[in-house]
C-alpha cells in the first residue's frame, strides 16, 4: 500500500487524478452490475412469493373496457387484449419462470454431477459408456432436445422441466468429470486409498468438495439458460398453458399485437432479457471470485 501511494505522488498530478479515476471505475462498476442483478432478482423473487405486495389489480380479472391500453399512471405497462394489467399478469407470472428454471437447474446439476463422478473417479469402461452417453445428447442441441421431449411425453409442468433438466445433463457431467479426473490423482486422495478407504467415502469426503466449486457456477448461469429453454417451449405452444400464463406464453400471444400494442411483447421480452443477463452477470463474478488462480 505504500509502494502505490508513494509511486503515486511521483506522478504528476494530472497522471494521479487519471490513476484515481481508473481506479475508482475498476471498483465501482462491477459492484454496480452485480448490485443490480442483485436488486432485480430480489424483487423477482418477492414477485414470485408475494406478488400481492406489488400490485392490488387481480392477474384474472379482464375488462372490456380497457383493452389494449398504453402504458399509463392507471396502467404502468399498459394492458393486454384481455384487459388485464399486464404489469400484474407479469408479476404473477414470474413465479412460474422462477420455478420452472430453478428446479430443472437442481435436477440437471445433481445428475450431471453423479455421472461426471462417477465417470471421472472409475474410468475406464465405465468412462467410456457414461460419456459416449453424453455424447448423444450434446450432438442434438439443447433447446431442440427439450422441444422433442416436450412433444413425446406432453405438455405438462413437471414434464417441460424433466425435458429441460435432461438437456443440460451433458455440459455439467463433462466439467464435472474434468475436474474429478484432476482430483483424483493427489496425493490425499492416494492415501485414503492406502489405509483401505471405500470408494464411496473417497467420492463424498475428497473428490465432491473440489467440484462444489465449478457446479455452482454452471447452475448460477443455468437458471437463465433454462429460464430462456421454457419461455422458448412457452412461446412455441409447448409449455404449461394456465389462466395466468408465464412470460414466454404471454411473449407469443403479444405478436399478434405488434402493429396496434406493442408493449404486450415488449415488456415480457424485456423481463426475460433481464433475468438472463442478470443471472450470467452473477455466475461470472461466482467464477471469478472461485478461481483457484486468481
Amino acid at each position: 500500500m505504500s509502494n502505490s501511494i508513494s509511486s503515486d505522488a511521483a506522478l504528476p498530478l494530472a497522471a494521479q487524478r487519471k490513476r484515481r479515476k481508473l481506479r475508482l471505475r475498476k471498483v465501482t462498476f462491477p459492484q454496480l452490475y452485480i448490485t443490480a442483478s442483485l436488486v432485480y432478482l430480489l424483487f423477482l423473487l418477492v414477485s414470485a412469493i408475494t406478488p400481492q405486495l406489488l400490485t392490488h389489480y387481480s392477474p384474472t380479472a379482464m375488462n372490456a373496457s380497457e383493452l389494449l391500453q398504453s402504458p399509463s399512471l392507471q396502467h404502468w405497462l399498459g394492458t393486454d387484449h384481455f384487459g388485464r394489467d399486464l404489469w400484474t399478469v407479469l408479476v404473477y407470472g414470474s413465479r412460474q419462470s422462477l420455478l420452472l428454471g430453478v428446479v430443472s437447474v437442481l435436477i440437471g446439476g445433481i445428475a450431471g454431477l453423479l455421472l461426471g463422478l462417477v465417470a471421472g473417479y472409475f474410468g475406464g469402461i465405465v468412462d467410456t459408456l457414461l460419456m459416449r452417453l453424453t455424447d448423444i445428447l450434446m450432438t442434438i442441441p439443447g433447446t431442440l432436445l427439450a422441444i422433442v421431449i416436450a412433444v413425446a411425453i406432453g405438455p405438462t409442468f413437471f414434464n417441460v422441466i424433466l425435458a429441460i433438466s435432461i438437456s443440460t445433463i451433458p455440459s455439467k457431467a463433462r466439467v464435472i468429470r474434468s475436474t474429478v479426473i484432476s482430483l483424483r490423482s493427489r496425493m490425499y486422495v492416494d492415501a485414503a486409498k492406502a489405509i483401505g478407504t471405500s470408494h464411496l467415502q473417497i467420492m463424498l469426503r475428497h473428490i465432491l468438495p473440489g467440484c462444489w466449486s465449478p457446479l455452482l457456477v454452471m447452475t448460477t448461469i443455468g437458471v437463465g439458460t433454462s429460464i430462456l429453454a421454457g419461455t422458448g417451449l412457452s412461446f412455441l405452444g409447448l409449455g404449461v398453458i394456465k389462466e395466468i400464463p408465464d412470460w414466454g406464453y404471454l411473449l407469443s400471444e403479444g405478436r399478434s399485437y405488434m402493429t396496434v400494442a406493442w408493449w404486450i411483447a415488449a415488456f415480457p421480452g424485456l423481463f426475460i432479457t433481464l433475468l438472463v443477463v442478470a443471472f450470467n452477470l452473477l455466475g461470472d463474478e461466482l467464477r471469478d471470485r472461485l478461481d483457484p488462480k486468481k
